[in-house]
């Protein structure tokens, strides 16, 4: 219980640092913050959620990240921390991670996600496990 008010104090804590500014997400993180991001398949934001496809080998959950972001100029950064390593050893696989926004995006063209990208054929390699799974 102690850990959960420590995690929400943290996430209301950056909530409001994020609405009170006006500086683009990308240019608070460092270098190696911005190196540092989990690399996605992909991601997709709808009204009130995003969700983002990252590699699974066996223990991933959506717990084990954290969603960074940023408002600025009227664009939307979004940037996703994993803050615990997936150590199982399963064959890898895509997995979804849905996050529900704070409010309501209009519009997608105004969301920018910060995070690395696998290339198209790892993207196919995923969607190839995900019909096997």
């Amino acid at each position: 219980m102690k850990q959960l008010h420590i995690t929400l104090s943290a996430l209301l804590m950056t909530l409001f640092t994020s609405a009170c500014s006006s500086t683009a997400l990308s240019e608070t993180m460092t270098e190696q913050e911005l190196n540092n991001l989990e690399k996605i398949y992909s991601f997709n934001a709808k009204a009130e959620y995003i969700s983002f496809v990252v590699k699974s080998t066996g223990c991933t959950s959506k717990d084990d990240f954290e969603l960074l972001q940023q408002e600025a100029k009227g664009v939307y950064e979004f940037a996703l921390k994993r803050n615990k390593a997936d150590l199982c050893r399963a064959m890898p696989r895509a997995y979804p991670v849905t996050f529900k926004l704070p409010e309501a995006i209009d519009s997608i063209d105004l969301i920018k996600v910060l995070n690395p990208r696998y290339d198209s054929e790892a993207q196919k390699a995923a969607k190839h496990t995900r019909k096997q799974g």
